[in-house]
């Protein structure tokens, strides 16, 4: 009962739980298959989309004279398994990438190694790392940034603009309350009998969200029992943003806006559009 009774709990904001969801030794491995199937987007978009984002962050690069720089440096934070990293190498840039999942940063490793590319990935998380700039590019993809508290995305703001060279370009997106909305349901619970996402022994999975609408915040609280009735907690947090709350944080935070889409392959912005990609330069 004390896991039910900790399911129905609403955690403090942005509150953390002992395990990490993308560190975690099992989890972690199947975050790495998702990311590597290309028929879903659960982890990584998928391959017409992400080499789609790798032109239109290069086409904008390119307007701002980046490309006409002396081996123009990127940094990938939140790289995974190196799926945007391996193409901005073999179009020209000095890449680092960095990500707090060392399975992922394993396979990248690999791959890169098999590509004949080089590549300096780091096994760190990005919200204390060091960045070693100045870089020329810094992208932050697929929601990642949605995923800090306020506090935190304020320091990690100070810190990217930080590793910028002047006139440098920051690239990101965010999920609108209508991706939230659409993505995230009611409370859910399933039992596995042998190897699943979250275990490889017999498990109950206990699953909420909470929401938290003034803060444009909300959680997917998961529980996951095993059959010794031991248990382990994960906290997902995701925020939401709208044009003009994304545009003030950049604006304050010593950005300039250069463009923004309805995602980072550049369609035009729509009402009902459920992400946001931003194109920030270093003021």
């Amino acid at each position: 009962m004390d896991a039910i009774d900790r399911l129905s709990a609403r955690p403090p904001l942005y509150a953390t739980t002992a395990h990490n969801f993308w560190t975690d030794p099992y989890v972690s491995g199947h975050v790495l298959d998702a990311h590597l199937d290309p028929h879903i987007d659960d982890a990584s978009r998928k391959p017409a989309q992400i080499s789609g984002t790798v032109e239109s962050i290069i086409a904008e690069a390119t307007t701002l004279g980046i490309l006409d720089r002396e081996s123009p440096r990127l940094l990938d934070l939140g790289c995974g398994p190196g799926l945007y990293a391996e193409q901005f190498a073999m179009r020209g840039f000095a890449v680092t990438g960095i990500d707090q999942a060392d399975r992922s940063i394993d396979y990248a490793r690999d791959q890169a190694r098999r590509q004949g590319v080089a590549i300096d990935y780091r096994v760190d998380d990005m919200l204390s790392a060091p960045f070693d700039g100045p870089y020329d590019v810094i992208t932050l993809i697929y929601g990642e940034f949605g995923t800090v508290s306020e506090s935190e995305r304020a320091e990690l703001l100070r810190r990217v603009r930080s590793a910028l060279a002047p006139g440098g370009l920051f690239v990101f997106d965010v999920f609108t309350d209508r991706y939230v909305k659409r993505m995230r349901g009611g409370p859910d619970w399933y039992v596995s009998n042998g190897k699943g996402f979250w275990s490889g022994t017999p498990h109950l999975v206990l699953e909420r969200v909470h929401h938290y609408r003034d803060a444009s915040a909300s959680v997917n609280r998961y529980i996951v029992i095993d059959r010794d009735g031991s248990y382990r907690e994960f906290n997902v947090w995701w925020r939401h943003y709208t044009a003009p709350e994304i545009d003030a944080v950049i604006t304050t935070s010593g950005f300039r806006l250069h463009a923004r889409y309805a995602n980072l392959w550049g369609d035009p912005p729509q009402p009902n559009d459920e992400w946001i990609g931003v194109f920030a330069t270093r003021e």
